[in-house]
């Protein structure tokens, strides 16, 4: 009798624990993203870790339930842009939150998975749980997918700096480059030379001369421009790990509360024979692509290289910056026609500038 007793005791608390730490746990947003693949992701973020359940009521609504409470600030209703959901619903229920999502075709809980990540420190981001929905999914990665609501941004007027909001950021789109903040990254520096082609030429130093070109030509449209770095260094610091240096390089565009971000690097091959150049975007505020394509475009017209588009992709810079952000892979040091282009003034002048008139094309100048 003792024992069950205390059996029944110990379960008490372990249930007040539970529902103690479940009731400390907020729903502070809601988000949703499509990857290359088609799948459908939903994530719910908290301000602790907490219980939730996951179930598909008639093959028609996915609905994720979430012990805890529900933040003011999130929105009840929000759209979705993907071929099997237009819309999610917020909702409350005694000590839950209940995110319904109704879906255009039928789902199968099968094709429904789900799992807790827990807070990062290193990135800011805090405790969510994800679920992805495969019902649609493809097996071959298309352009024509990749979409998100994370970080989703507030479009500001021309005249005033791109601001920090809570973890979203406020940034500019139109109105031309005058008055704009853009930062540069060239890709690499100090101890990290990037690629080499055969006849020495560093992608570090190449990089370097495209930026400062570019620079010029985007100071004298009066666009206010910030550098990761002016000279051969590490941004971070020497020796620094991959993932404190590309950090940094986004911090700098952070700082100085850019409106885009244009991170300049070369490609590389074990195949001598392969060139081209090549845009990459991460689909993260809306504008990403429209800003990648702009300049790709022009970049791709000016250099006479082979065309190797627009591309997604998930490098760190382009991910992790909150605005609109690419990285060009301009040409292949691997490649010695291409080498030798990459080394010349000229190439440098006419690649800046084909960036500066993508720049200008995207904010409508």
């Amino acid at each position: 009798m003792r024992r069950k007793f205390f059996a029944l005791l110990l379960w008490t608390i372990c249930l007040l624990v539970t529902c103690t730490a479940s009731a400390a746990a907020t729903v502070t947003d809601v988000n949703w993203g499509v990857d290359k693949f088609n799948v459908l992701r939903m994530v719910v973020d908290l301000t602790d870790n907490t219980s939730y359940n996951v179930s598909v009521l008639n093959e028609r609504e996915l609905q994720i339930k979430v012990a805890g409470a529900l933040d003011a600030k999130v929105a009840r209703r929000g759209s979705i842009k993907s071929d099997l959901a237009r819309s999610f619903i917020v909702d409350r229920d005694r000590n839950n939150v209940i995110v319904r999502v109704p879906m255009n075709k039928k789902v199968q809980r099968s094709e429904v998975k789900s799992f807790l990540l827990k807070k990062d420190a290193s990135t800011g981001r805090p405790p969510r749980i994800v679920v992805d929905v495969s019902t649609n999914k493809v097996k071959n990665a298309s352009m024509k997918y990749g979409a998100t609501s994370v970080r989703r941004p507030v479009i500001r007027p021309s005249s005033t700096p791109a601001t920090p909001v809570g973890n979203r950021i406020n940034f500019a789109t139109t109105g031309g480059l005058k008055g704009k903040r853009i930062t540069i990254d060239p890709g690499h520096g100090g101890s990290d030379p990037g690629a080499i082609g055969l006849r020495g030429n560093k992608e570090k130093t190449s990089t370097l001369l495209i930026s400062n070109y570019l620079k010029q030509y985007l100071s004298a449209e009066g666009a206010i421009v910030s550098m990761t770095r002016t000279t051969d260094v590490d941004v971070y610091g020497k020796f620094a790990s991959a993932k404190n240096e590309l950090q940094a390089r986004v911090d700098v565009s952070t700082r100085n509360r850019a409106d885009a971000f244009v991170s300049i690097h070369h490609n590389a091959n074990n195949n001598r024979s392969i060139g081209g150049i090549a845009t990459y975007y991460y689909p993260k505020s809306g504008y990403d692509y429209k800003l990648g394509n702009a300049i790709q475009k022009k970049i791709a017209a000016a250099s006479k290289m082979r065309n190797m588009g627009t591309q997604q992709a998930n490098f760190y810079v382009i991910k992790r910056s909150y605005i609109p952000a690419v990285l060009l892979e301009v040409g292949f040091l691997s490649n010695p026609n291409e080498e030798q282009k990459i080394a010349s003034t000229w190439f440098q002048k006419t690649i800046a500038k084909a960036i500066f008139d993508g720049l200008k094309e995207y904010f409508g100048g």
